[in-house]
């Protein structure tokens, strides 16, 4: 059998703003928040891997893990770097990036807990209530979202495996390589994780640890 060739970097992202829940923590829109973020294959493992159950339909939390500890998850790392790869495309111009970060890159551990001070967070530090104004047929629309927050100093560590690019002559565009991994991942002192990115909530410096 042949070797697969892979590289992996570990990352250190230390929080510079406050990051917010964004999983909601109704049971119900919380399956339908997952099966449209998370692989369908991971589906029913996340669920029962939750040990809470918020019934209040308005709010968005963090997900745990089985010790309770604040997490992030991998599948939000992979869409944060979906985003960031599509804000840098005048510089890296990758063909098919969204297919190439489920494909290529792969983010440890899936539960990845919030620390401050080297420590596991175990409960949020707020909660954040603002207004949602959309519009409806009988005009604007104004609603309440409240979601737990963690304030900063926080930090999350990742592992980042990356399978070499295919370079060809017949391949136009730039590879998903490390030097486009690192730019995103500097991008997340502008826009980062979590709910409510563009207000500057989740934003992240970066750290190579190894």
């Amino acid at each position: 059998m042949g070797k697969l060739i892979a590289e992996s970097r570990v990352y250190r992202l230390s929080g510079l703003t406050p990051i917010l829940g964004s999983l909601p923590a109704s049971k119900e829109l919380r399956t339908i928040y997952i099966s449209q973020k998370a692989p369908m294959s991971e589906l029913a493992e996340e669920e029962a891997e939750m040990p809470f159950d918020l019934n209040d339909r308005g709010l968005t939390v963090f997900n745990r893990d089985r010790q309770n500890r604040l997490c992030v998850m991998g599948y939000q790392v992979k869409g944060f770097f979906k985003a960031a790869l599509y804000a840098l495309s005048g510089q890296y111009k990758i063909a098919g990036y969204k297919s190439k970060v489920d494909l290529m890159l792969f983010v440890e551990p899936r539960f990845i807990p919030l620390l401050r001070d080297g420590k596991p967070i175990m409960m949020e530090d707020d909660i954040l209530e603002r207004p949602l104004r959309s519009q409806g047929p009988k005009g604007e629309k104004v609603s309440l979202a409240a979601s737990e927050q963690v304030d900063d100093p926080w930090s999350v560590e990742i592992e980042l495996t990356l399978l070499p690019p295919k370079r060809s002559a017949n391949i136009k565009g730039d590879p998903l390589d490390w030097e486009a991994v690192e730019a995103a991942l500097e991008y997340g002192a502008y826009h980062g994780l979590g709910q409510w990115r563009n207000a500057d909530y989740g934003r992240f410096i970066c750290e190579r640890l190894e």
